[in-house]
This record gives C-alpha cells, structure tokens and sequence, in this order.
C-alpha cells in the first residue's frame, strides 16, 4: 500500500465527494458506494487505482479499510469477504444475510497483518450495482481497545450505501441482526379519522439498537467538546433518519391514502400544506416525555415506539414527521438547537407564508417552514419568540 500523500491529496480531492452538510459523508464516484463515517475519520493511504482506501480517527485508535474486487475474481460476497481476510491471516467467523436483496456477508476477525499489533474488528462485504465488484469492508482497532471502540466499528459498517435505496433504510448491520419479516398491525388516529397499519414486531428494538450505538458514538464528541461535536450530533439524527425512512415506509402510505383526499379538499391550492398540518397536530397531542435523564443515554424514543403509542419530545416528534413527509414525497428536514434544547419540523412549502429558517444547497437557498411539534395548537410556520435567532438552529437533513 503506497503512502503517496500527493496521490492521497488528489484523490481527497476529486474521486471524494465532501458536503459542508455532511461533514464525513464520503462517495466514492468510481465504484459507486457511500460511507457515512463518524466524525474525524481521515484517509490515510490509497491505491492509485482507487481500490484499496484506509481511513483512521484523528481521535481513536479506529480504523477502516475498504477494498473493491473484481466480479470474476469471486463467486459471492462470502468468497470475497473470505479470501481478503485469509490474504491478512485473520482468525474469523463468518454468517451471511440479505442487504438490498442480495446475499452478503459478515465476519468478525482477528489479524496481525493490519497494524504493529494484533487488530480486532468486522467486515463486512456486499455486491456493487452494475457488477461493479465486490465492496469489502473492514473497521477495525488494536485488540487491546477493540471492546471500547466496538460501536464505532458497527457504526462505520452500518454507514454503507451502496445504491439511491440504501440512503433511507437500515444499515447491513441492522439488518442482519434484525431481520424484518414479522408484520405487526397498528392503530393510528389522525385528523379525524381511525385507520390501520403495519410496522415489524422487531422494529422498535432494532432502531433502539441503533439509538443506544449511535449515540455512544456521539457521546465521545460531546464529552471532550471537540471541534466536531455539531456535525457528530446531526449524525447521530441523519442516522436515525435512514434506519427509520423503511421502518414507517407503509405508515407513511397509509397515512397518505386516508388523508390525501381531505387534504385536497383542506388546501386546494398547497394539499401538501393541509397534509403537514394535520400530522403536526397529530403529534402535537403526543404525551410528552423525555426518555433519559442521564447524559449517557439518548433522550429519544425509537420511532416505531412512538407510533405504537409511546412517549416523545420534540426531536423524536420530529424526526417522525420529517421520516413520514419525505415517504409522502414532501421534502421535509428537521432542526436541531443546542442553546434551545429544543427541535423543530422543517417542511419546503415555497407558497405558504410563515416563519422560515433558510438552508444553503448547492444550487442555492431554500427556505424551510417550520413546525413546533410540543406546543398544541401551534400551526405550521410558528417559532416561539424566544427561539427566533436562525444562527441557534442546526438542520439536519437525508443526503
């Protein structure tokens, strides 16, 4: 592996794309995969021709390696998983699972070949879209801090993606852990009307799943007040969002088939306002309550908890709200205030008038309505007065 820095320099450059918004949200153009990587993870060395990239925490003793093979070269994800990890005399264990209906594969490892020192970690490997290869990747550390450093190493393997579908739903790693095949029917009571639904009897477990890793990896951010805490923080929500955007998939059309036609009816000119409306009422009725009061566990109830009936505040309300818009075809984020302590709804709704907080994209500004998702009766397009400086508010949003 060459540590041509120039080389590293130029491949930083133009075959990774970075967003401001997205701060570790790395894209290989090449080979047409994502990785959303905890904050601080910096490429290291690279091979010229892109296959072979290692990334490490400029804070933990973190590391990942992904590596892409040709198709011919293997039979299966398994194979390719194997042999990568035999060319690095691991000891491994294997299992395989289905990922964006394909058969992949998972393994946890132990090698010497990785570092000075015999490194721990998973893999994991998938096949690419258009038979562009077999993505492997590794998250590993040295033995000896592997066990601490465990839900970072899930959490840079959860943060694959390997084609427009995998950007809104679970990570490879939720997903085999937590397969979905269980339908579970919901009530839900929304504008007037009392209809049913579905989510999976396991979803509420799996997305706490990801609540509880996703937030010990934010934690350590937060704990040492290090440069990247706001952007390890939207993380930990845009996480949230991707696992959840499958989990309430079918809620979100339900909703829409019920409350469509009375939206129409509401708001003929803007039925997309009428909609967003109603479910910010919905939500407004929630019974209010903070999951934890410990800084050491997250505060916020699983989505699909929520819609079977639990307890939340206001950034599981919105979270929810933006997961089921963006399902109905709304584009819709949230916002997230440190010096509020408090979350908002954000919903595009260029025709409607209202309180806005701007977000700058690449093809200029676009301004957000906002929702107060705790407060009754408050409509769509209110923002307390003492909450009115747009620089508090951070947004957070699906790439």
């Amino acid at each position: 592996m060459k540590k041509n820095f120039l080389r590293i320099f130029l491949f930083f450059c133009i075959f990774f794309n970075f967003s401001a918004l997205y701060a570790n949200l790395v894209t290989s153009q090449k080979f047409s995969y994502t990785l959303d990587l905890p904050e601080g993870f910096e490429i290291t060395a690279m091979e010229a021709d892109e296959t072979s990239v290692i990334f490490k925490s400029k804070y933990l003793e973190a590391y990942a390696l992904s590596k892409v093979w040709e198709n011919s070269r293997f039979s299966s994800a398994k194979d390719a998983l194997s042999q990568t990890l035999s060319k690095l005399k691991s000891e491994s264990e294997f299992s395989e699972c289905l990922w964006r209906r394909q058969k992949c594969a998972i393994a946890s490892f132990s090698s010497h070949s990785l570092l000075d020192e015999n490194a721990k970690g998973w893999g994991i490997s998938v096949p690419l879209p258009q038979k562009k290869g077999f993505l492997v990747l590794l998250a590993y550390s040295p033995e000896k801090f592997e066990a601490d450093l465990q839900q970072v190493l899930i959490s840079v393997l959860d943060s694959v993606m390997i084609d427009s579908g995998s950007f809104r739903e679970p990570g490879i790693i939720t997903s085999a852990f937590f397969p979905r095949n269980s339908p579970k029917k919901i009530n839900l009571e929304i504008g007037g009307k009392s209809f049913e639904t579905q989510i999976d009897a396991g979803d509420s477990e799996a997305s706490q799943f990801v609540i509880d890793r996703e937030w010990a990896v934010f934690i350590f951010y937060a704990k040492n007040n290090l440069p990247e805490m706001f952007d390890a923080w939207t993380r930990f929500y845009r996480i949230l969002a991707k696992d959840t955007m499958e989990r309430v998939k079918r809620a979100a059309f339900d909703i829409y088939s019920n409350l469509w036609a009375e939206a129409e009816k509401n708001d003929k000119e803007n039925p997309n306002a009428a909609l967003a409306q109603t479910l910010l009422a919905w939500t407004q009725n929630f019974n209010y309550d903070r999951k934890s009061a410990s800084p050491e566990k997250a505060d916020i109830e699983s989505i699909p908890a929520i819609l079977e009936g639990g307890s939340s505040d206001c950034d599981g309300r919105s979270l929810l709200l933006m997961c089921v818009l963006k399902n109905c075809g709304i584009d819709a984020c949230m916002f997230v205030s440190a010096e509020y302590s408090h979350a908002l709804l954000g919903v595009y709704l260029p025709e409607k008038q209202g309180q806005t907080i701007s977000i700058q994209e690449e093809n200029g500004t676009k301004d957000y309505l906002v929702g107060e998702t705790t407060a009754k009766n408050v409509t769509l397009g209110m923002i307390p007065a003492d909450m009115q400086d747009r620089s508090k508010w951070i947004s957070v949003e699906l790439p």
